[in-house]
């Protein structure tokens, strides 16, 4: 692990690998970015570079403060981000594994988690010098289930910290605030309002038919709607899990999908990764 500057770190493969590809990695709304660590070393087993971007707020992407321990600090610089921080964040995240793509002559993939997954498509969608090779999505947050609606109705309040129900060690902060939330909405809209062809490119979207926060069937349609014909899905089943039953939102290791899901997992992205860029 090489860090290049705070929120973001290079994970790179083995010199005995044969290098295929460079990929950004995107973690989740309040995913401790750590918690990609399987998704990197399957990466990184595929001879795929991989570069790790945290967001404000979460990993070690915050400021200090006085009287504050880094937690404290994390969590106040989460209560003041916004789509328009991320996007910039995001964007630098793509110039840094761009450059490696270019210096290296290979493929460059986006690899995204939920909101990472939603973030680097916006990215892709509304930057005209933005492009990637291939891509893949876990439980990408491009059509909500509906819940938004209520928390959407705490947006004047954004340093109001709504719980998580995902696993403590899971989590970058205690809870997510309402300002998290806001960017994610302004993220979705953002999103929607810049969707094109250039997001066909061949991407495999890796999720739970059962996910409670995010709803297949609404990205099925998305794809169909906007002519996504490059696009292919993996559902999962989480009958292996070691988690609550009912969070099947998590799809990004063995400890949420279960052994046979997750080698499952590992096999289809790889075959993905491996084909030659168009």
């Amino acid at each position: 692990m090489v860090s290049v500057e705070p929120g973001m770190e290079w994970f790179r493969c083995s010199e005995r690998v044969e290098r295929r590809g460079v990929a950004l990695v995107l973690h989740g709304l309040n995913l401790n970015p750590a918690r990609m660590a399987a998704v990197i070393a399957a990466l990184n087993d595929g001879g795929i570079d991989a570069l790790r971007l945290s967001l404000r707020g979460h990993g070690d992407n915050f400021r200090q403060r006085e009287g504050m321990d880094a937690a404290q600090s994390r969590l106040e610089d989460f209560k003041g981000v916004s789509h328009s921080l991320w996007f910039r964040e995001t964007l630098k995240g793509f110039e840094e594994s761009r450059k490696s793509a270019h210096a290296n002559r290979a493929p460059l993939f986006l690899v995204g988690f939920s909101y990472g997954a939603l973030i680097g498509l916006d990215l892709l969608a509304a930057r005209p010098d933005a492009a990637f090779d291939r891509a893949v999505l876990f439980a990408p947050a491009l059509s909500l289930r509906g819940w938004d609606y209520a928390i959407r109705l705490f947006a004047p309040f954004p340093k109001m910290i709504i719980p998580s129900l995902a696993p403590a060690g899971y989590l970058a902060n205690p809870g997510t605030p309402i300002a998290a939330y806001n960017a994610l909405f302004e993220t979705l809209d953002h999103f929607e309002s810049h969707i094109g062809s250039k997001l066909n490119l061949p991407t495999l979207v890796v999720m739970d038919p059962g996910d409670e926060l995010v709803s297949l069937g609404g990205i099925r349609k998305l794809a169909e709607t906007h002519n996504l014909d490059q696009w292919r899905f993996h559902p999962v089943q989480n009958r292996g899990s070691r988690l609550n039953r009912a969070l099947r939102h998590i799809v990004i290791d063995e400890m949420s999908v279960g052994r046979e899901a997750w080698a499952e997992i590992k096999t289809a992205m790889a075959a993905h990764l491996r084909q030659d860029p168009p």
